[in-house]
């Protein structure tokens, strides 16, 4: 349990999409004390936790296709009292919950379906009226953030496209019945790369050529991860003309 904890806290410190969705999801969690909410492909369970906090009067409903990763998320949640909490194995692409929730979250999951759009329709679909959808995804033809696509960190397994383009994303959203609120480009070219290299880039590469670097990769990182976090900071306040991610914010009318 406290391995997992630390896994968390980990990915939370290290990767920007994370720092992007924190500053949101409590900025929607002000709204209003009675939520529903809908994570919609779960993975790690990392955001589904950290929702537990930010909205603790929420019931939160997360599916993902993992049954292993299902299972150790139900056991940890568990044993850490967060009792508002079910994870179920489900496949976004026909799961649906007609009229079920408040918020729906998808965090880098989207890049991994083919079937997108089908997806955004069951989310639209069990979203209440006036329901909010959060979602974190690479931009296409920009220079996305490039962890390698066997990554550990992958939710869900090989991407299926790049990314969107913003007239594609904005499209598919108002297919599915969505209205837009706000789209902003996280991992700009300046703060956000930045951080990038320092904390994915650069470890990787030392890593690539021997796991005992490890041995420098961790002072190192350490060292330089104050740097990071303010570049982190900044690319979540300021206006990315250019930028690697998408943060898109559509609310069911």
């Amino acid at each position: 349990m406290p391995g997992r904890r630390l896994f968390y806290t980990a990915l939370g410190a290290l990767f920007l999409r994370t720092w992007h969705a924190k500053k949101e999801l409590k900025r929607i969690a002000k709204q209003r004390d009675k939520w529903d909410i809908y994570d919609a492909g779960s993975g790690y369970g990392q955001y589904t936790y950290m929702m537990g906090k930010y909205f603790p009067n929420a019931s939160i409903h997360a599916v993902d296709v993992k049954e292993e990763e299902v299972e150790a998320c139900n056991w940890f949640t568990q044993h850490v009292g967060q009792k508002n909490t079910e994870f179920i194995v489900g496949d976004l692409v026909t799961h649906r919950k007609p009229d079920s929730f408040d918020l729906a979250l998808s965090v880098d999951v989207m890049e991994h379906i083919l079937e997108d759009e089908e997806v955004f329709a069951n989310v639209f679909a069990s979203l209440r009226s006036g329901g909010l959808f959060l979602v974190l995804t690479p931009i296409a033809n920009h220079a996305h953030e490039p962890v390698p696509e066997d990554a550990s960190f992958s939710a869900i397994g090989e991407h299926v496209r790049e990314g969107y383009t913003e007239e594609e994303f904005r499209e598919k959203m108002a297919r599915a019945g969505f209205v837009v609120e706000k789209m902003k480009r996280t991992y700009g070219p300046v703060f956000g790369k930045f951080a990038w290299w320092i904390l994915q880039r650069i470890p990787m590469q030392l890593l690539t050529v021997s796991k005992l670097l490890a041995v420098l990769v961790i002072p190192l990182m350490i060292l330089l991860y104050p740097f990071a976090a303010l570049a982190m900071w900044l690319d979540t306040i300021v206006h990315n003309g250019k930028g690697g991610g998408w943060l898109l914010l559509a609310k069911k009318p």
